[in-house]
């Protein structure tokens, strides 16, 4: 068996903590659920210089990070996991099945859980009450758009499954993806997409941290201890905009779409990813080169609750799946 040979699916948990099947198996670049334990060591005294004799085990849990190029009918679910809530909606395109699914930040510590199960020549493993501890989208001029998830999740049991993988991925390369910009959200859909992006990477980070009791040597939660939404960006400098922006603590909405034109699904539909965010502040600037290259700025930012839109960010995610 080679790393090929495993694959790894997901299902959105009822009861959290409670393991489900599998509904969504997905095509990854590398991912590995390995298990964690704590532990303390045995310090009693028996008239011996050593100064331990034994380990005994405190607790159990499992971490891993998977590593997938974004595509349609791959992200959704690690989605719900990272943002925590998902309204599900029939796209425009009404004469097909075209779905619209609407992420949003999960205003409850504990978010939405899910179960990760691998199966492979050796074992079939259940991982209940996953969650996304960390959630990266990145894009890069000679590669896939890509993103990162960091699992924790309850230990292994072992379990039964029978792998599917979807058929109509779309994915995305750089040619597919834009950023933009606007003094407020409602200027979005006007504005000009940032003239030669090089790269771009957003981070989605929940803060999550186990949560323990007496009694089990498993953590009952894994809970939110506060979400920080962050980006990185470098395009050529070409202007003052972003660096005015920084100078001046100006706020800005932020818009990051992949857009597949080469697909349609539906009679005119195309499969995309489209992720706003009304408030955010450019939090440093630096132009980057030498004397024989092009100048590019290199700007990273934060992304804030906007209490007048009444949310920090949002995903639309646009595929065939009904449901995630």
């Amino acid at each position: 068996m080679i790393g090929r040979d495993v694959n790894y699916g997901a299902g959105k948990e009822v009861t959290a903590g409670t393991a489900v099947a599998a509904t969504q198996w997905f095509p990854y670049l590398s991912f590995e659920l390995a298990p964690k334990t704590k532990t303390i060591n045995n310090e009693s005294a028996y008239g011996n210089i050593v100064r331990t004799n034994e380990t005994s085990l405190l607790g159990e849990w499992s971490e891993g990070e998977l590593e997938a190029k974004l595509a349609t009918q791959n992200a959704g679910m690690i989605l719900l996991g990272a943002f925590g809530t998902v309204v599900n909606s029939t796209n425009a395109d009404t004469s097909a099945a075209v779905f619209n699914h609407t992420y949003t930040i999960n205003q409850n510590v504990n978010g939405q859980s899910l179960t990760f199960v691998k199966k492979d020549s050796i074992e079939t493993l259940a991982y209940a009450l996953g969650r996304v501890d960390e959630w990266q989208l990145s894009m890069e001029l000679d590669d896939y758009v890509k993103y990162t998830a960091k699992i924790l999740a309850k230990k292994q049991v072992t379990t039964t499954a029978t792998v599917a993988y979807p058929t109509d991925l779309t994915e995305f390369v750089a040619k597919h993806m834009s950023v933009k910009t606007a003094t407020t959200e409602a200027g979005l859909a006007a504005a000009s997409n940032i003239s030669s992006l090089e790269s771009f990477t957003l981070t989605v980070k929940p803060n999550l941290e186990a949560d323990w009791q007496a009694g089990t040597s498993e953590p009952y939660a894994f809970s939110s201890r506060g979400y920080e939404l962050e980006f990185e960006m470098e395009c050529r400098y070409n202007d003052t905009v972003y660096k005015d922006a920084y100078r001046n603590g100006t706020t800005l909405a932020l818009q990051i779409t992949a857009l597949n034109t080469d697909v349609t699904i539906g009679t005119s539909a195309r499969p995309g990813l489209v992720i706003t965010a009304p408030r955010m502040n450019i939090t440093d600037w630096a132009p980057n080169g030498n004397i024989d290259d092009p100048i590019t700025q290199t700007m990273t930012g934060v992304i804030h609750f906007s209490p007048v839109a009444g949310k920090a960010i949002t995903a639309v995610l646009t595929d065939t799946t009904a449901a995630w």
